[in-house]
């Protein structure tokens, strides 16, 4: 993918209004968003970015009508992520079968809750229109010298209240666990920061070899649990079945 943000939204807002002359756009939308069978499920995609951005910390912070998800990720967004994130079965990742994330699609989860996700990340500050339309129009960059990637998420889905999207997140965030952790490679450390004001985090330190311990801490509670693993590992060899 080449060009320019401005070249690909004009290119998508004709595939948008091709898609409502012929009325495909409530379709899609709505085959998109129950991909997942619990509607939180855009918790794990953003981690997954996360990840693959080699990210160490990231951080959820909770308000009443939207959510924020923050990482610091090495690799920050190229006009190529641009083109993945707002596009629909397209991947930056496909030729690599050893990563998880499809984003593409994967990243669509967020539509359950937010018409207009937002996102802040290298030389790009655009909102998403339409499913698919990077809108840069009007939004300033914050993070001058802050290498971080920001998504925006305002709670902004007709089918869904504020109140109640606040209140599904809010659960989820609440009953992370260890094992969230335990298969990620990069993340060391997730954060939660909730409307009332109140701090929830995982975090694996390391203690030696094939050990670590994953540390959890529940907001309100006195002190974080600690749970002790014991990892092994073995190169295997992966085969692309579809190549």
């Amino acid at each position: 993918m080449s060009g320019t943000i401005e070249e690909l939204a004009a290119k998508r807002k004709r595939w948008v209004e091709a898609n409502r002359e012929n009325g495909f756009e409530a379709g899609l939308k709505r085959l998109l968003t129950e991909l997942y069978p619990d509607s939180a499920h855009f918790i794990y995609e953003l981690l997954q970015n996360a990840e693959d951005a080699h990210a160490q910390e990231v951080r959820f912070i909770l308000y009443e009508d939207h959510i924020e998800f923050e990482h610091n990720g090495e690799r920050l967004f190229s006009i190529k992520d641009v083109d993945a994130i707002t596009s629909i079965g397209f991947s930056t990742k496909r030729d690599d079968v050893t990563n998880i994330g499809k984003f593409g699609v994967g990243f669509k989860a967020v539509l359950a809750y937010t018409e207009t996700p937002e996102i802040e990340s290298g030389e790009f500050h655009f909102r998403i229109r339409d499913m698919v339309v990077p809108e840069p129009n009007g939004l300033a960059r914050s993070y001058s010298e802050d290498k971080k990637t920001r998504f925006i998420l305002p709670f902004d889905n007709s089918k869904k209240s504020p109140q109640q999207a606040r209140s599904e997140i809010e659960e989820l965030l609440r009953y992370l666990g260890a094992t969230t952790l335990l298969f990620l490679t990069h993340i060391r450390k997730i954060e939660y920061l909730l409307p009332d004001s109140t701090i929830g985090y995982i975090e694996r330190v390391e203690r030696r070899e094939n050990r670590f311990e994953i540390r959890v801490q529940h907001p309100n509670e006195l002190a974080p649990s600690s749970t002790w693993f014991l990892l092994f590992d073995k190169l295997v060899q992966v085969e692309d079945e579809e190549a």
